[in-house]
């Protein structure tokens, strides 16, 4: 049945004149161009909306992430311990400048170590006195020894000035300690006296006993 319907057809084409069976030629080719044209482009619109597809999951993902990012950041900049550690830095600060001014203010006391040299070696140098005590004392924190507290009890944090007492005890003359308490105040750092006790026990000689201090960011007796 086909076969005829072909026959048909093939007969009806070679009746034809050649311009006409051109004509049909060239219709025939162009609607198969255009038929796999068609077939092409829609191919191509299909990877072009996959491509589309796949573009727009990608700048879905990328807004995520902007949008992760930005909560980060926030809660970065609403950290509840940024004003601690501001206030943290400040104090450090404060801290830093208080020891220099601390140091400068002590930076022309006898230390301690040279305390206890002088108090002894000036002593040696008066042949008529005879040295009997030298003691150091205990160490205390100047503000709670001022105050009468317990220094444990009232210690802060931070550079400290520490009191570093010393008691000597020697027997003479009264020309000769005159002359030992002199040559202690022409020494060219400052301390302080505590007290000053002489004793006349057999005219002229004496016992005379001194408390005296000096002070030091230090609480050890480096090199007493």
């Amino acid at each position: 049945m086909m076969q005829d319907r072909w026959r048909q057809l093939l007969e009806k084409f070679a009746a034809l004149s050649m311009r006409e069976r051109i004509l049909i030629l060239l219709a025939i080719f162009a609607v198969t161009y255009q038929l796999a044209d068609l077939l092409v482009l829609d191919r191509m619109f299909q990877q072009i909306q996959q491509v589309n597809e796949a573009m727009a999951r990608d700048n879905r993902a990328i807004a995520n992430l902007n949008n992760e990012l930005n909560t980060l950041s926030t809660r970065v900049q609403d950290d509840p311990n940024k004003e601690l550690r501001s206030r943290i830095a400040l104090a450090r600060k404060d801290l830093d400048a208080l020891q220099a001014r601390l140091e400068e203010a002590t930076g022309d006391l006898i230390t301690p170590q040279d305390m206890s040299r002088f108090l002894e070696e000036l002593l040696i140098q008066e042949s008529e006195l005879t040295m009997l005590r030298l003691q150091t004392l205990s160490v205390r924190p100047l503000l709670a020894s001022a105050a009468g507290q317990d220094p444990v009890k009232s210690a802060q944090p931070g550079p400290v000035l520490h009191q570093h007492g010393f008691a000597i005890e020697f027997s003479g003359g009264y020309l000769a300690t005159l002359r030992y308490l002199q040559a202690l105040e022409k020494l060219p750092w400052r301390f302080f006296w505590d007290s000053v006790s002489y004793e006349v026990k057999e005219y002229p000689d004496s016992v005379v006993r001194l408390k005296l201090h000096t002070l030091s960011l230090s609480e050890d007796w480096i090199g007493v």
